[in-house]
């Protein structure tokens, strides 16, 4: 695949489907009974399920990532939308796991969500409009 603008999202992709995979194994250890106490409470507790969340925020975004990697060069845009949709994107899949990162330690910045919410959505927002005007 020569130089594009989708290649920077597949790398991007790969790197954090790793990085939320190791996060899943390292809290697999406290996990189910496992061989570590919990660090940050019950199954329940909301500390616990935002970094459930920021997990997968982590395998979800790398997919999603990847799949505009591959479709974003193909759609009928100009080079500078499909850049700002591609750093939108990252930016979007950098903050999410990371604001629900943490948020485990200080619950306030579950306030911060929007942002990497509304970064994401006009990424696809802008890719939805390159295949509608194919």
């Amino acid at each position: 695949m020569k130089d594009t603008i989708g290649k920077k999202n597949i790398s991007f992709g790969w790197i954090w489907l790793l990085i939320g995979l190791v996060m899943g194994a390292i809290m697999g250890l406290w996990s189910f009974n496992g061989p570590l106490p919990s660090p940050v409470g019950d199954y329940t507790s909301l500390p616990r399920r935002m970094l459930r969340l920021s997990h997968i925020a982590f395998v979800g975004l790398s997919f999603l990532n990847m799949l505009f990697g591959y479709q974003v060069d193909r759609l009928v845009l100009t080079r500078k939308l499909k850049k700002s949709s591609s750093m939108l994107l990252i930016g979007g899949s950098v903050l999410m796991p990371l604001i629900l990162f943490l948020a485990v330690f200080n619950e306030a910045f579950k306030y911060l969500l929007p942002i990497p919410a509304m970064m994401i959505i006009a990424s696809l927002v802008i890719v939805v409009i390159g295949i509608i005007k194919k």
